[in-house]
């Protein structure tokens, strides 16, 4: 007599360890697609941080006008001063950034575009302990620090700091020597960055500021604030110093602008979130083909216990059972395919690729999602068919 706590759908989809397999490599291939459109438009978002993520900064200044971080509308230094007066503002740093003009030429290679970028000489400023160790080597005239996830077109010895200390580099046609290295990381702007003292951005770029001093122009400012300071009351106070010209933001609220941006403002976004839906959809159909052959291949045997009296509510667990196997099946081998491809892409292009938890639980949820469904298309079939016609 048929038992109703057998593990019917269990049994099933193990019966053939070959088709299991095949359906797992189905199932892992629309993971592994999702998985991948997803993680470059994390790191389409993710990428351009880093640079905010890199300073110690409460609050952001920045040019009202400048919708991006990648743009170049600047705010005048003025404002800086004038920020620095502000009860509660312990310091105001400013921030350069130059990519128009900025040009590195490695020996044996040609010249390409690069971003550099001026930073103050306050090891307290920088988030990032290993760049603030290396402050000190930038106090020498013509020295850079450069980012080790640059592209490898550059030229630059990365894998070798003694090799790299010897290049021969010019930036806008002048000597520089690279003295160590950080880690930025690229964006889809930038495929490879500088770091400079501050007052070095006025020697290899004096033509930023046609109108006078090349550091009057400011890329970004960066304010830290007293213990204890009220951060929105310092933040409104800041915003109507010059309330037409800047905007003034914390970390998170400048961290989330530039993501917003890149994510809806240009079409690169909405291609990789096109990707994820359509990677979705072929996993949709590879799932109801399994379980539509899977069903096929037993239907005597369903049609059996139709004819016995179970009913649809039975066969549809059996089949959503079925989905929810397949799932995890191929979820975690999509999963390592993925993980190993983040790490590949992440050392060959320099973007930041980020496995993190919610993003592994999202993709999840879409597998769940796409076998669920697949099921319950599937398991129609079942549900309209006439035992007698079966046999």
């Amino acid at each position: 007599m048929f038992r109703r706590n057998t593990p019917l759908a269990w049994k099933n989809l193990t019966a053939s360890k070959k088709q299991m397999a095949l359906a797992c490599c189905g199932i892992g291939f629309a993971v592994v697609l999702m998985f991948v459109q997803t993680g470059f438009r994390n790191a389409l978002l993710d990428s351009p941080a880093q640079i905010i993520e890199l300073f110690n900064a409460d609050l952001y200044l920045l040019s009202r006008a400048r919708n991006t971080l990648a743009s170049e509308e600047r705010l005048d230094r003025s404002v800086l001063h004038r920020a620095a007066a502000v009860a509660q503002v312990a310091a105001v740093h400013p921030l350069y950034v130059e990519r128009m003009l900025a040009r590195v030429r490695v020996a044996q290679s040609r010249s390409r575009a690069i971003r550099v970028i001026g930073i103050p000489d306050d090891p307290g400023v920088l988030a990032d302990l290993q760049t603030a160790a290396q402050l000190s080597r930038l106090r020498r005239p013509q020295t850079a620090l450069v980012d080790r996830r640059s592209k490898s077109f550059y030229g630059f010895a990365l894998d070798d700091p003694q090799q790299l200390a010897e290049q021969v580099v010019e930036l806008a046609g002048q000597r520089i020597k690279l003295v160590g290295l950080t880690q930025i990381g690229t964006d889809f702007a930038h495929d490879g960055t500088l770091i400079v003292r501050s007052d070095e951005i006025a020697r290899y770029f004096p033509r930023r500021n046609p109108q006078g001093d090349p550091l009057d122009r400011v890329d970004l400012g960066i304010v830290q604030l007293a213990e204890g300071a009220d951060l929105r009351a310092v933040q409104q106070t800041l915003s109507e110093l010059a309330p037409l010209s800047i905007d003034v933001y914390t970390k998170a609220e400048l961290i989330a602008r530039e993501k917003r941006f890149w994510g809806q403002a240009t079409p690169i976004g909405m291609i990789f979130t096109v990707g994820t839906v359509m990677g979705w959809i072929v996993g949709t159909i590879i799932c109801y083909q399994i379980l539509h052959t899977e069903i096929s291949h037993h239907l005597p045997e369903f049609a059996t216990l139709k004819a016995m009296g179970y009913g649809n509510t039975y066969f549809m667990r059996i089949v959503l059972a079925q989905s929810l196997y397949l799932t995890l099946l191929g979820f975690v081998p999509g999963l390592l395919v993925a993980w190993g491809l983040f790490e590949l892409l992440s050392e060959t292009t320099g973007l930041v690729m980020l496995l993190t938890l919610p993003r592994i639980l999202v993709v999840l949820a879409l597998t769940a999602v796409m076998c669920l469904i697949s099921g319950l298309i599937a398991v129609r079939r079942l549900w309209a068919a006439d035992p007698a016609s079966l046999f």
